[in-house]
């Protein structure tokens, strides 16, 4: 009962990443949440005159980071024309995600689209004749994902942020990821003590297994993955510190969205189940349901910015790193377990490639709704 419950806190609490097997499709739907702030999300500039003198187009921005395509984000369109004279027009969109309308003056020869989104740039040029009217354009680009190598947590109080802990990301040569060191405050210690430290072994470019060491060294627990034919996680084994876990994974596909069912199996008879549902390659809802009936449930909003640990190829029993985008909002309930706090506002900032740098998450009671502390976490690549 004891693992069970503290499995399900941990569900809800796990922080948001990504799953190689999975990132490589691309869901359906769009993502939920705002947009970049201060963004000017005026969608075109129309042309003047009366609608037979508009050449209308329509313009996407699609960037793949990694293996993941992002194509619902923000983007600044310079549009060009060229009239009878030769005479160059321009004028600077700046387009929210989706995909837009772009009007065009009919009576003009040429034209030229200029995308510009996250340090990426792609342009067409083209006439009339080469592109029919209401044509959705398709403007982008690829890009290595970066490698995120540190996080670092602040918990804010007596007026200043004092550290909570650190987690170094380290990699081989080939750039997966090869370990991660992570550093915990304690309360006998001024300063960030190592903790633990995970290795990851590879069968081809899948993680097989990840063992992890306390901070003398010793083994103390693994997580073992199998993968079916197409390279899906389908079964999952870990052991920590002797207590045994079990899970297995299902795929479906209904309604548009993309649903994952684990079923978790304990080494004293207990059980849960647990269930996402994707949009837009994000998790929208989930629900997990204890054999011995505690439960919780949610859903989940995000911004359309770049998730850096949907790039990492790390997969744990929870699949906690699914979502390609950052999360910004949540509702939750429980039955059973409740933690002491949940987090209910998140604050990002971002560089301009499109990754976080910052976040500020503020966490309440779940009971009575009191603000009970906000915490920092710096992300540096």
């Amino acid at each position: 009962m004891k693992k069970a419950k503290n499995l399900v806190a941990l569900i809800a609490i796990t922080a948001i990443t990504f799953l190689t097997a999975c990132t490589k499709e691309n869901l359906p739907g769009n993502p939920t949440g705002p947009q970049n702030p201060g963004q000017d999300t005026v969608p075109n500039d129309p042309v003047p005159g009366n609608p037979d003198s508009i050449y209308l187009v329509k313009v996407k921005a699609v960037i793949t980071i990694g293996d993941i395509n992002y194509d619902s984000i923000p983007s600044v369109l310079e549009v060009s024309s060229w009239d009878s004279s030769n005479t160059l027009h321009q004028r600077i969109l700046h387009l929210p995600a989706g995909t837009n309308a772009v009007n065009l003056p009919k009576a003009h020869l040429r034209y030229r689209l200029k995308l510009s989104q996250w340090g990426i740039a792609d342009e067409m040029t083209f006439t009339k004749a080469q592109i029919t009217e209401g044509t959705v354009i398709s403007l982008g680009g690829r890009k290595a994902a970066k490698k995120l190598l540190m996080e670092e947590s602040f918990l804010f109080a007596s007026g200043a942020y004092q550290p909570q802990s650190k987690t170094i990301y380290s990699y081989n040569g080939s750039g997966s990821i090869k370990q991660v060191d992570y550093y915990q405050k304690k309360p006998q210690h001024s300063d960030l003590k190592l903790y633990h430290i995970d290795r990851f072994a590879y069968s081809g470019t899948a993680v097989g297994k990840i063992t992890r060491f306390d901070e003398n060294g010793s083994a103390v627990g693994s997580t073992a993955f199998s993968y079916n034919a197409q390279g899906k996680l389908i079964n999952m084994h870990q052991n920590s510190y002797g207590n045994e876990t079990y899970a297995s994974v299902e795929y479906s596909y209904e309604h548009g969205a993309a649903n994952i069912t684990i079923d978790y199996l304990y080494d004293n008879g207990h059980a849960m189940e647990y269930t996402m549902k994707f949009k837009g390659g994000n998790k929208t809802e989930d629900r997990a349901m204890s054999s011995t009936g505690g439960s919780e449930g949610g859903t989940y909003s995000y911004d359309v910015n770049i998730n850096p640990f949907a790039h990492m190829n790390m997969p744990n029993i929870y699949l906690s790193n699914l979502s390609k985008n950052n999360m910004t909002g949540q509702q939750k309930g429980y039955a059973g377990s409740i933690p002491a706090g949940i987090p209910y506002r998140f604050e990002y900032m971002y560089d301009t490639e499109g990754y976080p740098t910052q976040l500020i998450k503020y966490f309440k009671s779940y009971v009575t709704g009191e603000d009970l502390y906000h915490t920092k976490t710096i992300y540096r690549y």
